[in-house]
């Protein structure tokens, strides 16, 4: 990836808080650009590290101690503006919202859930309205800058995303749907700041706030 000039940001997860320094050491000492710290995988046993301010601010501070790369970090949708400020008051560089909602199957010819810890993560379309609010709350207290996530397919879905006060964007799901999306998504925000004559995105950022 480097060799051909791409930037690189490792995501990283541990089920303590020296895992996740030993996961962000060996990150931190490799070539990568940036390390986003996961406080809120769903698809693992227990309370999301992310969830609570006092843990999530622990595990990012034994993180920043031995990390000398940008460091991000990943909320669960439901953390909270709590949350958030004590992660970018403990160092963070940046705060990545949101990951993915707890949801659950069901198997009706075995009346069981499908997952086998019960729930799993809900990605994609159906979480945008609710991500495109949680980052437009955020963005009224950090000032560090936010990363947007949850279910953005269209360049139109990213451009609401910055005008909500997003510094950045992540396409998840669509890739899974069209490996060419973010292309496609780069591409149309090219045309939208043609059209509009936009210079440099700081000019619409937050300008729904």
């Amino acid at each position: 990836m480097k060799a051909r000039g791409i930037v690189t940001i490792a995501n990283v997860w541990g089920e303590t808080e020296a895992a996740y320094a030993k996961g962000v050491k060996r990150l931190s000492d490799s070539a990568v650009d940036a390390i986003e710290l996961n406080l809120s995988c769903p698809n693992v046993p227990g309370e999301m590290v992310g969830q609570r301010a006092e843990s999530a601010r622990r595990v990012v501070r034994a993180a920043r101690k031995v990390c000398e790369k940008p460091l991000w970090v990943k909320l669960p949708p439901d953390a909270g503006l709590e949350v958030a400020q004590a992660v970018e008051e403990e160092g963070a560089d940046a705060v990545c919202a949101v990951n993915t909602f707890r949801a659950m199957a069901i198997d009706i010819e075995t009346g069981k859930p499908v997952f086998e810890r019960v729930s799993a993560g809900l990605s994609g379309p159906a979480i945008r309205p609710i991500a495109l609010r949680i980052v437009y709350e955020l963005a009224s207290v950090l000032k560090i800058p936010l990363i947007g996530i949850g279910g953005i397919t269209t360049w139109q879905d990213a451009v609401a995303f910055i005008m909500a006060g997003a510094t950045a964007v992540q396409v998840g799901t669509a890739n899974f749907i069209d490996p060419t999306r973010a292309i496609d998504i780069v591409q149309g925000l090219g045309r939208f700041m043609e059209e509009q004559k936009i210079t440099n995105w700081k000019e619409v950022r937050g300008c729904a706030h």
